[in-house]
């Protein structure tokens, strides 16, 4: 290759490896895509990554040294390029497949293989020369064997891209795309020495595509083309993804409102219920007591006729801080009703609680003023002294007891009015 024009190998290099990039770009996304949005990356895909392969083989046949003006026969070079694209479609709609067994890899390897060989061939038949080309027979099985080497690894390239994710998987897939533009720049090379013209040759004066215009000019616009193409499909994945993002983040909120309080902002009735769920359900639940306060305002009723809807949610919402600063760091206060709550204590009888449990026995002085007294109706329940179940841990803790027996845990029991048929009682 020492008389090439090196500017235009360089040339068909680069277009090769924008080509390969587009390829692995294009058949990554066709993973796991509907329907609608997997069609309209196929015929993106092949549209770009074919030219982009075509351009390239053109390109380095203006590069190989001739002592006359090259020029290429029009219905040839566009069957060459038709024939680009569709190897690029059979590629990338083989590489879209959730599965492809060994039988289907090696058919799509040999069909992507074939449609390179074809364009290839095709595109330096495009020359029509005076005199008919020449073939070395070895040269020519070569360049179909770098053609199906090269078309095997862009499909194993593309599975594996298509489970890489990340900064990982960009740095991967320019790695790849140079494999391939290095196979495909290897096949063309090896086609050109194939496939020769005898000396004196001179290209049919109805040769319509004058061979300036096959060179530079065509790499640029197709550098151009494939870098526009994936600046702005990259911008579109970027905005479907913060779009599905959005989506994700409102469905998460929607999720967690169900198991929130809206005027508190505390777990409500659902949430209580799901963090007992998740303590009972480990293995190792019964070496993690806890205890659930049962506290009810029980002048609610009272209040609420006294006061509108917006007073009394001020009311709740104050009472909800003033719980909250008589509470352990790990404690988990849950409004269960209108005007009831519940304090999910663990590790019950720690004595890390003990103030805690001291400012809630005077309950009845800390909140409340005299313009609005509040007076509180409480319990409490221990796990796994009275009840080895959610409901059987609620229905405990709401059975009234005095304020002054909050956190006193020692001469708790099971009650047997509430131990359920078929339940283990505790003594």
């Amino acid at each position: 290759m020492n008389n090439y024009d090196p500017a235009l190998l360089v040339a068909s290099f680069v277009v090769a490896v924008m080509a390969a990039y587009a390829a692995l770009f294009f058949g990554a996304r066709l993973h796991g895509a509907s329907d609608e949005t997997r069609w309209r990356w196929l015929a993106a895909g092949a549209l770009l990554m074919g030219t982009g392969i075509w351009t390239m083989h053109f390109v380095g046949m203006r590069a190989m040294p001739s002592d006359v003006p090259l020029a290429f026969d029009g219905a040839l070079t566009t069957i060459s390029w038709l024939a680009a694209v569709l190897a690029s479609g059979v590629a990338l709609k083989m590489i879209g497949r959730d599965q492809l067994g060994a039988k289907l890899f090696a058919g799509a390897a040999v069909a992507m293989a074939a449609s390179i060989v074809v364009m290839h061939y095709l595109g330096m038949y495009a020359l029509r020369m005076s005199a008919p080309p020449e073939f070395h027979t070895g040269f020519l099985v070569l360049s179909m064997a770098i053609a199906l080497g090269a078309s095997a690894a862009a499909l194993a390239l593309c599975r594996i891209l298509q489970k890489t994710e990340g900064q990982k998987a960009l740095v991967l897939q320019f790695v790849a795309a140079i494999v391939m533009a290095v196979a495909i720049c290897g096949m063309h090379y090896t086609g050109m020495m194939a496939m020769t013209f005898p000396e004196g040759a001179v290209p049919a004066a109805g040769n319509a595509l004058r061979g300036e215009w096959m060179g530079i000019p065509l790499a640029m616009f197709c550098s151009v083309l494939l870098a526009s193409a994936l600046a702005v499909t990259t911008l579109d994945i970027k905005q479907q993804r913060k779009r599905a993002e959005a989506r994700e983040q409102e469905q998460q909120r929607v999720a967690e409102l169900a198991f929130i309080d809206s005027a508190t902002g505390l777990p409500n009735r659902s949430g209580l219920e799901q963090n007992l769920l998740d303590i009972l359900a480990r293995q190792d639940a019964r070496n993690h007591p806890f205890a659930l306060i049962y506290l009810d305002i029980a002048n609610f009723r009272e209040l609420s006729a006294r006061m509108g809807e917006e007073s009394l949610v001020a009311v709740i919402n104050e009472v909800t801080e003033s719980l909250k600063e008589h509470l352990s760091e790990d404690a988990l206060l849950a409004r269960y009703a209108a005007g009831t709550f519940f304090i999910l204590v663990p590790d019950n009888q720690d004595a890390r609680h003990a103030f805690m449990y001291k400012r809630l026995r005077q309950l009845d002085k800390r909140i409340g003023t005299e313009a609005m007294p509040i007076t509180w109706r409480a319990g409490q329940s221990a796990f796994p002294v009275t009840g080895n179940s959610t409901r059987k841990l609620i229905r405990a803790a709401m059975v009234p007891r005095d304020l002054a027996e909050i956190g006193r845990f020692t001469n708790m029991a099971a009650d047997p009015e509430l131990v359920l048929p078929g339940q283990q009682r505790y003594s």
